[in-house]
């Protein structure tokens, strides 16, 4: 028998796409404070927003007559016929939202106009009005939300710790932070001040308040126009990257969003700058008309497709390639670079350390021992027969803070000033050798910076774009063999026989089957020697027998591994006409600034970092 679900339940289960945790509902209720054209928004949770979320706005506010049918399914002020979905210019327009947050939770709205001399309070329970009544309140509207799933405990199971949940908030709103940086964000947890931004417009101020100075300090900006759309941003440099894709931030339109697209074209910007494994850390902004794309794929609006994909993801690979080309990009030997760590020192201001300090001690507990010490300062404690003074460790934190905002401080000044280098290419005309130490590093200056090129890594970079031009090359380079060399191989390798052959004989060699699991080379790569070209060809024949589905990655990793050995290494001496000969060779390179590890092959040291280690600056 076929029922329609009572509405109750239909709200519950609608909520369910929408709402899965306290970030769901604080993604939604900032998306409206943005829409409603706030410059301030404060958000405040308590148990990881569990049982308690707050998020206050200076914002147009609700009419009277509105608000509640702003908490019906569907009812929205953003969109109003089907011609404005091909254009939508807001973060929110489903009209989804309150109705679902208002069925699993207990919610209370306090909304006013500027133009109103009241505003107007309503209380709404698993989708039901309780209350609806007029109240004084400043301009914007503030909602709470209590007990989040209430009435749904199955799905309230299924939420992570507090702690979790929290973490979950502070990268949304650190992410929406960056995204409108004209806008005062704060975020409060427990009662304590998490994160608050000045709202001044500036990003990189932004970047380095909530993930610090050490992510900071190694960005490049980037920013291109093509046709309408306009991409701005900072990139890390190849030196400075990170084990997962979770500093990669991308924003489009102010939406924040996750793309395979812009992931992709990122990543392919910094080709062979990169070790496996690692990846670069970004924060890209772009805008463009609200008709090229389409934000209305997913339920929580995570996920956009553009209509041109390829028109995006060539302006993003090709800025970041000319970023990471210019001067400014050029991985930086800094002072804090010299020192070890001192595990001593606690980044006290930074999100990171508030994140762990969480963790560590609830907010109470906290507060109940300063509290404590405070009560009774004749009596110190005593740790391992050490007096312990609180007055102490308070000016040794106080002093850390100093410093850690003094480095924050001297980094924006830094990536700022880099900033005229953006667009300035890295000239190698302009470089002086001026010699080598421990037979490995050759020492260069251009008059600004001074340099340090590895000479292993320079020649890797040499070898290895010699041998790819080959390998890619319409017309091969070959030497052909009096006596054709028999090799024999695995039975499976040869039913995949279709897979790499080709590609065999892309690297330069001339092959056929003979018979039985053997087959005959006829002619061999001109840049092998015959011992060389055997042994590639026997490794190549050894990795598709097991590894049948591997394709150009795998010649390539070959090729970079021969360039490696055919380099020369650390420690091996070098005449100066050698080191000119060798950095005339880096300079005609497509890439002269690292290895195909990844490595750097230089890096520089200005001018204003040696003063400064001489305390000159």
């Amino acid at each position: 028998m076929i029922r329609i679900l009572e509405k109750q339940i239909a709200d519950k289960i609608a909520a369910g796409e929408v709402i899965d945790r306290p970030v769901s509902i604080i993604k939604e209720l900032v998306e409206n404070s943005i829409d409603a054209g706030a410059t301030s928004i404060t958000v405040e949770i308590r148990n990881g927003g569990s049982s308690y979320i707050r998020v206050t706005d200076d914002g147009c506010g609700i009419a009277a007559e509105d608000v509640e049918t702003a908490f019906l399914r569907h009812a929205t002020s953003k969109i109003r016929d089907e011609k404005d979905l091909d254009c939508i210019g807001t973060l929110g327009f489903r009209g989804e939202a309150l109705a679902s947050i208002a069925a699993v939770a207990r919610v209370e709205l306090i909304t006013k106009r500027p133009e109103d001399k009241m505003g107007r309070k309503v209380i709404i329970e698993g989708s039901e009005v309780l209350e609806n009544v007029g109240t004084g309140c400043p301009d914007g509207t503030t909602i709470t939300v209590r007990d989040l799933f209430y009435n749904v405990p199955a799905r309230k199971k299924f939420l992570g710790s507090d702690n979790a949940e929290a973490r979950r908030i502070t990268e949304l709103l650190s992410k929406v932070a960056l995204s409108y940086s004209d806008i005062r964000l704060t975020l409060i947890n427990g009662g304590k001040k998490v994160f608050s931004t000045r709202g001044n417009g500036n990003i990189l101020s932004n970047i380095i308040s909530i993930y610090g100075a050490d992510t900071g300090k190694d960005l490049v900006p980037v920013e291109a126009h093509r046709g309408e759309m306009i991409l701005k941003g900072f990139i890390s440099s190849p030196s400075a990257t990170v084990p997962s894709r979770s500093k990669e931030i991308f924003c489009v339109n102010g939406r924040i969003v996750s793309s395979k697209v812009i992931r992709d074209a990122l990543e392919a910007g910094y080709k062979e700058r990169l070790f496996g494994g690692r990846f670069p850390i970004a924060f890209l902004f772009i805008g463009m008309p609200a008709d090229k794309l389409d934000v209305n794929i997913h339920p929580t609006k995570k996920e956009i497709r553009f209509d041109d994909d390829h028109e995006i993801g060539d302006l993003i690979t090709e800025t970041v390639h000319k970023a990471l080309s210019a001067k400014a990009a050029v991985p930086q030997v800094r002072r804090e670079n010299l020192r070890k760590p001192d595990p001593g020192v606690i980044r006290e201001d930074t999100f990171e350390y508030q994140a762990s300090r969480q963790e560590a001690a609830p907010a109470e507990e906290m507060q109940t021992s300063i509290k404590r010490e405070k009560r009774t300062p004749e009596r110190p404690q005593q740790v391992a027969g050490t007096q312990v003074d609180i007055n102490s460790i308070l000016d040794t934190m106080r002093i850390q803070r100093d410093s850690v905002r003094e480095m924050e401080r001297e980094t924006l000044e830094t990536v700022t000033s880099d900033a005229g280098n953006r667009d300035v290419p890295f000239a190698f005309d302009s470089l002086q050798t001026i010699g080598a130490i421990f037979d490995t590093y050759i020492l260069a200056t251009d008059g600004e910076s001074f340099y340090m090129i590895d000479q292993h890594a320079a020649h890797e970079r040499i070898f290895y774009e010699k041998f790819m031009e080959q390998y890619e090359s319409a017309e091969k380079y070959q030497q052909q063999l009096l006596v054709p060399l028999s090799i024999s191989t695995s039975a499976a390798c040869c039913s995949t026989e279709d897979q790499w052959l080709p590609l065999m004989k892309a690297a330069g060699y001339e092959m056929e089957f003979f018979g039985g699991n053997t087959y005959l080379v006829r002619e061999v790569p001109a840049f092998m020697t015959m011992e060389e070209a055997e042994s590639f060809l026997q490794d190549m024949l050894e990795e598709f027998s097991t590894k049948p589905d591997l394709k150009n990655r795998l010649v390539v990793d070959k090729i970079i591994m021969r360039s490696c050995k055919s380099a020369v290494k650390g420690g091996d001496h070098l005449e100066p006409e050698e080191i000119s000969s060798l950095m005339a060779q880096l300079k005609a390179c497509d890439n002269p600034f690292s290895c195909p590890h990844g490595r750097p092959t230089f890096v520089r040291m200005t001018r204003y970092e040696i003063e400064k280690m001489f305390k000159r600056g």
